[in-house]
């Protein structure tokens, strides 16, 4: 998969789309004013105006003459044709700052093609448990979770078919999606030895698909010769831990040498720290060392600083997905797979 900028607007557009399909900006919202989307993107205001046309003519919203834009009421979604019902659950109630959205748009795509009926549910990490899951599972045909959820629930109901993203752990029954790990370490180690590095420390967090990111590089940056290291600042784990500064005070202590490099399993952890560094010197971490992170949250979040990154195309993910759902529904008792998508390595 290789990413490719078709228009000069199209961080804009994509983003946008993407607060559309998971309900950030719900049906008859006014979006954010054109001068504040030229200096969230960085766009002039001819070209940020051109990709609310781009919208407008995708039937996603309405251009109203001195009132602004509006998510259009063309945007509802109707029943699906072939009466499946899927359950979309995301562990992000806000998807502005995540890869939810992105995946979302990827589904409803695939189901405005295939009629399915979508039912999105949003909730803050950890606020979930089994058993809205389970109540879930009664009214829906199969379940599609986006999110580590192998870190904080205990089990899945066995009742209907799942299928998830972002989780290494099946339970022994639900199908996953993910990027690549192997894929993803091996343009890791190409990009650090690109760069003359022989030593690099990995950044890791506790979640389990995470965790095993980290141990993969790993394996692989030793078969090649390289030394390498874990730091977990994010253990003892805690669903709080984003508003501890002083997990990113620690993560800049481990930044020290500018001739290792530094490998970010997380994008937001990578974004939090070099905000971080920025508040306490004054510059930015990716001009003093060589950063890499693996998700490609910074070419999706406004914000977000930039860095090297390992990304799969999530629109992509979301139509995979959704295609597995189907076939786990259309097949009862079809045994769960293990869906691997590669990524692309986005330099900075």
């Amino acid at each position: 998969m290789k990413l490719q900028t078709k228009n000069l607007f199209q961080p804009l557009t994509d983003h946008l789309e993407a607060m559309i399909a998971s309900g950030h900006y719900p049906t008859g919202t006014r979006l954010p004013s054109l001068r504040r989307l030229c200096d969230e993107f960085n766009l002039s205001r001819g070209t940020a105006a051109r990709g609310l046309d781009y919208l407008r003519d995708k039937g996603l919203i309405e251009l109203r003459q001195g009132s602004g834009a509006y998510v259009s009421e063309r945007n509802r979604r109707s029943a699906g044709r072939n009466g499946r019902r899927i359950a979309v659950f995301s562990e992000h109630s806000d998807t502005s700052e995540s890869y939810c959205a992105h995946i979302i748009v990827g589904i409803q795509r695939r189901a405005g093609s295939t009629g399915t009926t979508l039912n999105l549910h949003l909730y803050r990490y950890g606020e979930i448990d089994s058993s809205i899951l389970e109540d879930a599972a009664r009214e829906a045909d199969a379940l599609l979770l986006l999110g580590s959820y192998d870190s904080f629930i205990d089990d899945l109901p066995h009742i209907r078919p799942v299928v998830g993203f972002d989780m290494q752990k099946s339970y022994g029954f639900a199908s996953v999606v993910g990027l690549d790990p192997s894929h993803a370490a091996l343009l890791g180690c190409d990009y650090f030895r690109k760069h003359g590095f022989s030593r690099v420390k990995v950044i890791g967090f506790p979640m389990p698909s995470f965790r095993f990111r980290a141990e993969v590089f790993a394996f692989h940056w030793r078969e090649t010769g390289g030394q390498v290291e874990t730091f977990l600042p994010f253990e003892p784990f805690s669903a709080d831990f984003y508003s501890d500064k002083t997990i990113y005070d620690r993560t800049i202590e481990q930044l020290e040498d500018p001739d290792c490099g530094y490998l970010f399993v997380s994008g937001t952890e990578c974004c939090r720290t070099q905000q971080s560094y920025r508040e306490k010197f004054g510059r930015d971490l990716a001009d003093d060392r060589c950063l890499l992170s693996i998700d490609g949250k910074s070419l999706l979040v406004p914000g977000y600083p930039g860095v090297s990154t390992v990304t799969p195309d999530y629109a992509e993910i979301g139509a995979t997905a959704l295609d597995e759902c189907l076939r786990r529904i259309e097949n009862p008792g079809a045994r769960p797979r293990r869906i691997l998508v590669s990524g692309t390595l986005v330099e900075r």
